[in-house]
């Protein structure tokens, strides 16, 4: 959401360009009516060069993105919104996860082998020891966008999600024909896909319509997908929730 200030300033601006329009063009008329030697001077007198447009660099984030689900001033209608979207990424996910109702299935007991039973009066084996990872963690660092945008790793259960939404995707927009980011929008809508800050795009380029989806609910998924009137195809990565999914920067294949 822009804030006030920015808004200021656009207006400002726009007024200020308005003004000086009008001012000119009073300015203009004015000497025309009251010294007619000055349009002669000024027909004489070339166009001073047109400015160059320099493109500026982007930004670099200094400090971790938030979520725009945390925001306290969401209207009603965004929270129910988001609700909707968290259900929706916990259905499609649902099969991925399995049913935790369900007792996992355990092996009959079976006696173990000889050679691993204990004769009577021998001592038992010792405490098992569990691997402690003693890696140094780094502490105290500066946040760092270029460390916090590296690709992480997905879970399995992502890795299994990930496909369900490109193929509830796929099915909608293959053989459409239609490979504009209208119609592509309107089917992630209809899908469910209509929170504005989880939806990047759709865009238009070369004729394909691409678009990325932040589907990170307790986890790291992202899904960029592209569409060129035909077949749609998709690849899921995982982002750190510090930065936007289309911030991260994607591993080498």
């Amino acid at each position: 959401m822009k804030s006030t200030r920015t808004k200021r300033r656009r207006v400002g601006g726009a007024l200020a360009v308005a003004l000086c329009a009008l001012t000119l063009t009073a300015c203009g008329t004015e000497g025309a009516g009251a010294r007619p030697e000055a349009a002669a001077v000024a027909a004489t007198t070339p166009p001073p060069p047109a400015r160059t447009a320099t493109p500026t660099a982007a930004a670099t984030p200094t400090a971790p993105a938030t979520d725009p689900a945390d925001d306290p001033n969401l209207t009603p209608e965004q929270q129910a919104a988001e609700m909707a979207f968290m259900e929706l990424l916990v259905e499609v996910a649902g099969p991925c996860l399995g049913d935790p109702a369900e007792p996992p299935a355990t092996e009959p007991a079976t006696e173990p082998p000889a050679s691993l039973q204990v004769p009577p009066g021998a001592p038992g084996p010792g405490p098992s020891e569990v691997p402690v990872d003693d890696t140094a963690q780094p502490t105290g660092q500066p946040w760092s966008f270029e460390r916090a945008r590296q690709e992480t790793e997905l879970s399995e259960g992502e890795k299994c999600a990930a496909p369900r939404h490109g193929r509830r995707i796929a099915k909608v927009l293959d053989g459409t024909g239609d490979a504009t980011p209208a119609h592509v929008e309107k089917a992630l809508r209809d899908l469910g896909y209509r929170v504005e800050y989880r939806v990047n795009g759709p865009r238009e380029k070369n004729g394909k319509v691409g678009f990325t989806l932040d589907l990170r609910f307790m986890g790291d998924l992202c899904l960029t997908g592209e569409y060129d009137g035909s077949r749609t195809t998709y690849d899921a990565y995982g982002a750190s929730p510090e930065v936007r999914c289309t911030d991260v920067k994607r591993r080498e294949k």
